[in-house]
């Protein structure tokens, strides 16, 4: 959640309040505690103030009052701290052969992991194995998932195209999976939720202005631009599925197939299992596609360019070469990063993005910030 800066006067008594409430918030939001006269310093608000608002937040469920600390002479320092109700958010993966899910709290700390595989084009059985996935979780507990899915999305999140889920494509998944996954749903790009946890968790904190090229079993291209995903017109920015840009499928080919019905899987896996020869047949890939990741880089002039997918793990070696050649074809090359995260990169940025339009229903409401419930939040998304 961005800081807004502290208001104590202009405008309207309730925009006073609502930016106030959110201020704080803010200087809570990692979940540590605090003292009224730290929240006071961080937000520019007097510690009355700030001891007012406390007190509202906390009728409202946002803040617990801890027992007090002594910390030597005098009054023993009461501090504060966000709550943490007994509440889940989750991010789903979903391809075409596997499921992957993140299940964090509401201050986005995750809690577990899981993945399996799902039969190919089969909704019912990938239903089934969600809900295995999921056995452990009380479903009132769930308020929001976030579901990253392959191929472009419309703004109401009906997948018009998906080579990775053709089975899907002209509905609406959210739809799809409301019989199996609790509570509200947000459905995203893959990609472009990769991105958003490479953001917030991992290569690019520190970058408004960032490519993400997503080498997997269908390289994708995403966009942050100042700090915000880009989507384009259409929700198709960087969905290369029909696009020679970057080859589709079919070019993974340093080793012959176990398994003719997944060839790109296989060389996938085989390059991540430490397969000598899938390794180089990687880096050359990598090195095959450079000129066309420099001509998209050339059009967007990104501060950053992260490599992520599943064959980012095993390109670390061919990253300086990579990263002069690129610069041999611009004027201003990018910072060039390697992905810090795993497999569940795109489930996080999925669980992330969905926590963020959790905390942004709450915060925004017009009589300032809403009572921190389920039912809050429910009423919130459905206005």
């Amino acid at each position: 959640m961005d800081a807004p800066p502290a208001v104590q006067t202009s405008a309207d008594p309730s925009s006073v309040r609502r930016w106030n409430e959110r201020a704080v918030l803010a200087t809570l939001e990692d979940g540590a505690p605090r003292r009224a006269a730290e929240i006071a310093r961080a937000t520019g608000l007097t510690t009355a103030s700030v001891r007012d608002v406390l007190r509202t937040l906390a009728s409202k469920g946002w803040v617990t009052d801890l027992a007090p600390v002594q910390g030597g002479m005098g009054r023993p320092a009461r501090t504060f701290r966000l709550d943490r109700p007994d509440a889940v958010t989750l991010g789903v993966d979903l391809g075409g052969h596997s499921v992957r899910v993140v299940r964090a709290d509401l201050l986005g700390d995750v809690v577990a992991v899981g993945e399996a595989s799902v039969p190919a084009g089969d909704i019912a059985g990938t239903k089934l194995v969600l809900a295995r996935l999921l056995a452990d979780v009380d479903p009132a507990q769930i308020w929001t998932t976030g579901l990253a899915v392959s191929g472009a999305l419309d703004a109401d999140g009906t997948l018009l195209r998906s080579i990775a889920l053709p089975h899907l494509a002209g509905s609406r998944p959210a739809d799809v999976f409301a019989d199996t996954l609790p509570g509200d749903i947000l459905t995203t790009h893959d990609a472009k939720s990769s991105l958003w946890a490479e953001h917030r968790r991992g290569a690019a904190v520190d970058a408004r202005d960032v490519m993400l090229v997503s080498l997997g079993r269908r390289p994708a291209i995403a966009l942050l631009l100042d700090g915000q995903l880009y989507h384009g017109a259409h929700g198709s920015a960087g969905e290369l599925s029909l696009n020679e840009l970057l080859p589709a499928t079919g070019d993974y080919t340093w080793r012959a197939a176990d398994d003719a019905t997944d060839p790109q899987g296989d060389a996938l896996r085989s390059a991540l299992a430490g397969d000598a020869e899938s390794i180089e047949g990687a880096l050359s890939f990598l090195h095959g596609v450079t000129p066309q990741i420099a001509y998209a880089v050339a059009l967007v002039d990104p501060s950053m360019l992260v490599i992520g997918g599943a064959l980012a793990p095993v390109l670390e070696r061919g990253l300086p070469r990579f990263a002069d050649e690129l610069g041999a074809r611009l004027q201003t090359p990018p910072d060039v990063r390697l992905s810090t995260l795993d497999q569940y990169a795109a489930a996080a940025g999925a669980c992330l993005l969905a926590r963020e339009r959790l905390w942004t229903s709450l915060l925004d409401h017009p009589d300032g910030v809403a009572p921190l419930t389920r039912e809050s939040f429910d009423a919130a998304v459905s206005a």
